[in-house]
């Protein structure tokens, strides 16, 4: 992974978990509900921006795991933090879990998703996920 990767990475965490803050935020009450979903979306939905550009750069399989993966544990741990809730032992042990399952899948496989994207890409093959056999 480059350091550019590495980048687009913690900016999409960041956003997602910015995102997810939003969310809860609003849901708190009426007044802010709006605000809440208007932000959360914001953040979250231009968020996928960088996730298609970590897509062109890693195998796709590891970029989505690094990305959501990250992204979900990121937004557990802030929503714990930022509005007090009580993590118990057994939910600690999942987010060692999910820590340990990102790490397995960003050491088990291919560096860079170029060779996978040459071929998927490549307009001279005669088949396609979309072919209708025609």
């Amino acid at each position: 992974m480059t350091f550019k990767v590495a980048v687009y990475l913690l900016i999409f965490w960041l956003m997602q978990v910015v995102a997810q803050v939003l969310f809860k935020w609003g849901s708190g009450s009426e007044s802010r509900w709006m605000l809440g979903f208007i932000g959360g979306n914001l953040f979250g939905f231009s968020s996928i921006w960088l996730l298609m550009l970590i897509y062109k750069a890693i195998n796709p399989n590891v970029a989505l795991g690094i990305s959501t993966g990250g992204a979900f544990l990121l937004g557990q741990v802030a929503l714990a933090i930022a509005f007090r809730s009580r993590v118990a032992p057994l939910q600690l042990a999942g987010i060692a879990a999910i820590v340990v399952g990102i790490i397995a899948l960003s050491l088990g496989g291919p560096k860079d998703a170029s060779s996978d994207q040459v071929r998927s890409a490549s307009p001279d093959r005669n088949c396609s996920a979309l072919d209708t056999g025609r």
